[in-house]
């Protein structure tokens, strides 16, 4: 159920960030970069309390009801903004950067639900299946084909791809960053 719920904030925030670019276009950066800032620096300052060992009811119920038993708190919800502001920051076309965000919120989102049932292990990342990376393509090529059309299903394909490969940094990162290279490539 902690990774339904993971999942549904997942997919929730990509859905929320594409609806302010989709309402206010290009002009929406700004703010969604100072949302994010200002996340940021909450973030850290809950990361200093939770080392302090200090109490803080709504976050201590949030992180209990959202967060992986033994994670690193909002350790991924930090890696997502950052993989936000990476296709802020380096996609210049509105379409491509909400087609990358799709990718990361449903793609992402969906692999980890249909993953975790899986059963046939990636020979090259066990801790994948191929199941999961299956359901990532899929899911993320539906999302992305309704901003950039078929250039969509590609992306899709590259970055299920690279989602499934354990490079050592947070695949809310990864999968941003592949877009942002696929972009300056085409």
């Amino acid at each position: 159920m902690l990774e339904i719920r993971r999942r549904l904030i997942h997919i929730s925030v990509g859905l929320v960030i594409i609806a302010v670019l989709s309402m206010w276009g290009a002009g929406s950066y700004e703010y969604i970069e100072g949302m994010l800032f200002v996340a940021f620096l909450f973030g850290l300052w809950i990361i200093d309390q939770k080392m302090k060992k200090r109490k803080l009811p709504v976050v201590d119920y949030m992180l209990e009801m959202f967060e992986r038993p033994h994670a690193t708190p909002a350790y991924g919800a930090f890696w997502y903004g950052m993989g936000v502001l990476l296709l802020l920051s380096f996609i210049a076309d509105l379409n491509f950067i909400r087609a990358g965000i799709a990718i990361l919120a449903f793609g992402d989102g969906i692999a980890t639900l249909v993953g975790r049932s899986g059963t046939m292990r990636l020979f090259y990342n066990p801790d994948k299946t191929i199941e999961g990376t299956a359901a990532f393509f899929i899911a993320s090529s539906f999302a992305a084909y309704i901003f950039i059309g078929s250039a969509g299903i590609a992306l899709s394909l590259l970055c299920s791809l690279a989602e499934s490969v354990d490079w050592g940094v947070d695949d809310n990162f990864i999968i941003p960053l592949t877009c942002v290279l696929f972009y300056l490539l085409i």
